[in-house]
């Protein structure tokens, strides 16, 4: 039996005949249609040669790059000038601090000293010398008490130094994409760096001020709102300080909680919640110690300092008008690291805000230290 041969039509008039197929589509076309098709083919292959161009360009952007280069050299400069000229202050008055510790103290009961030992020595000396040196050691003993506590504050309300980061603008095309120098403060890891604490992440009726450094309660007359803070914590001796801007019945708690623990309602009862309602009584993995008497000693415009040591697993808070001092262990396996500060108000109107911080230096390391400088 014979084989019918079925002939192939053209794909855009449909006409049998002689008939060209296409290597790529593999579609046949007539004599007249298959330059139409080598046409179509050649326009889409020069519109995505262009396009492919385009998107070339849009990476030769070294111009761009450079001006970016050139903000965060003059950011970096500007940056350590800040840094120096305030070191440079606290030098001054540390040396000054120091200064005044030798007039007023040391060279005197050096003198002193040397006057009763020489008299020692020589077995001259009586009772009135003995009643002498006794009231004076007790005078300089006094002055050593009453020497103002040094620290170095850090309190950047004033010139605050921001950090830098890139960020990226991407057009509604694919092809485009521009660097930009963003001098907002950075959440970073604690790792790498920790910048000025502020409040961030809150749960309930709480407003936020100032770029985050004011918390204020908005809500119903009486609830709870809890705050917690942009930093995490695991390594170091952090002080945050706060001040109440206004307070009526309870003051705010005052704590922490793990960063894994998601801010949430009732959050202070949650395992890892640890601090301070009304100064004195404490709340440890979110359990409340009712035995303790709530003394209400804050009062609004008072100031109070955090203190989280995350070396010795432990926390404080220091009542700076009465000078009293809270001390909290913490269990690890209960509020693991990292940690973030938490804040809860809970009345209409009740506001704080986080003033800073400072780092203690003792009296035996401030010499040692300025020492060292000199030396470098």
């Amino acid at each position: 039996m014979a084989s019918t041969t079925v002939k192939k039509s053209c794909a855009t008039c449909r006409k049998h005949g002689d008939v060209f197929t296409c290597r790529g589509c593999r579609k046949a076309f007539c004599a007249k249609h298959i330059d139409e098709h080598r046409e179509i083919l050649s326009k889409k292959i020069e519109n995505l040669a262009e396009e492919l161009d385009l998107i070339r360009n849009s990476l030769n952007q070294e111009n761009e790059a450079q001006s970016v280069l050139s903000m965060i050299d003059k950011w970096e400069q500007e940056s350590i000038a800040k840094i120096c000229l305030a070191a440079e202050n606290a030098r001054s008055e540390i040396q000054r601090w120091i200064d005044r510790n030798n007039i007023e103290v040391k060279i005197p009961l050096e003198r002193i000293t040397n006057e009763l030992r020489s008299c020692q020595q020589t077995d001259d000396y009586t009772e009135i010398d003995l009643k002498t040196w006794t009231q004076q050691s007790e005078e300089y003993r006094s002055k050593i008490e009453q020497l103002p506590i040094v620290n170095i504050m850090n309190n950047d309300d004033i010139d605050i130094i921001h950090l830098v980061k890139l960020g990226e603008i991407q057009s509604n095309s694919m092809t485009h994409s521009t660097p930009i120098l963003d001098n907002s403060s950075i959440n970073v890891e604690e790792s790498h760096l920790l910048i000025r604490e502020k409040f961030d992440d809150a749960i309930g009726s709480t407003t936020l001020f100032e770029d985050g450094v004011i918390a204020t309660y908005s809500g119903a007359w009486l609830g709870d709102s809890s705050i917690c803070g942009i930093n995490v914590y695991s390594t170091g001796t952090h002080h945050i300080r706060f001040r109440i801007l206004e307070k009526f019945y309870d003051s705010p708690f005052f704590g922490i909680i793990t960063a894994s623990q998601k801010n949430k309602k009732r959050v202070l009862e949650s395992v890892s919640a640890n601090g301070w309602w009304n100064f004195d009584c404490p709340i440890v993995n979110g359990e409340k110690d009712n035995r303790v008497e709530k003394d209400k000693i804050i009062r609004s415009k008072d100031d109070l300092t955090l203190t989280l040591d995350c070396e010795r697993k432990q926390i404080f808070l220091k009542h700076h008008r009465t000078k009293r001092l809270l001390h909290l262990p913490i269990d690890i396996r209960a509020c693991p690291f990292p940690w973030k500060i938490l804040v809860v108000l809970h009345r209409r109107g009740d506001s704080i805000r986080i003033i800073g911080g400072t780092l203690s230096l003792t009296r035996e390391n401030l010499s040692s230290r300025l020492s060292e400088h000199r030396k470098v």
